[in-house]
């Protein structure tokens, strides 16, 4: 189900029985798998590749233009895997470097207002608390809980 008042772009690909709600939008070079929700006011910006069964809720832009002084327009990417939830005002950023992606695993669970900076690897199964800061070029193993509140500073490891 598509909604008459959500933006999609023509060009993107939208997989079977995705669920798109009004006012969310949906830029060009966008693939959504099967499965997936996106609540009203969601943002999937260009670049962005998300698997199945994923939920993003109220006010999250996901690939969106990564804050960084180094990147200069390149195309870049977000990859979201499989069985997600994308809480409210979340915001993941795409990759800065020519052809890559910042990359969450398979079966996140991303609490409201957290931010993921550009070129970040989360390797599936965690849990980030609501607000949780993510600085770019950074890694987060399997099955790790990070805390409300929570900040992990550029070119860390967890």
């Amino acid at each position: 189900m598509i909604s008459p008042l959500a933006h999609v772009d023509p060009s993107a690909r939208i997989g079977e029985n995705v669920t798109i709600h009004p006012f969310a939008y949906i830029d060009a070079n966008v693939e959504i798998g099967d499965g997936c929700e996106i609540k009203p006011y969601a943002s999937i910006i260009s670049g962005t590749r998300i698997g199945k069964n994923n939920k993003v809720f109220q006010g999250a832009i996901i690939g969106a233009d990564p804050q960084d002084f180094r990147w200069k327009g390149e195309e870049t990417f977000c990859v979201i895997g499989d069985n997600n939830v994308i809480r409210e005002q979340v915001i993941i950023n795409r990759s800065i470097r020519q052809g890559e992606a910042t990359t969450i695993g398979n079966d996140c669970f991303i609490m409201a207002e957290s931010h993921i900076g550009h070129d970040c690897l989360i390797k599936g199964k965690c849990v980030l608390g609501n607000g949780v800061k993510i600085a770019g070029d950074t890694e987060i193993g399997k099955c790790t809980i990070l805390s409300s509140g929570a900040m992990m500073h550029e070119n860390c490891k967890i």
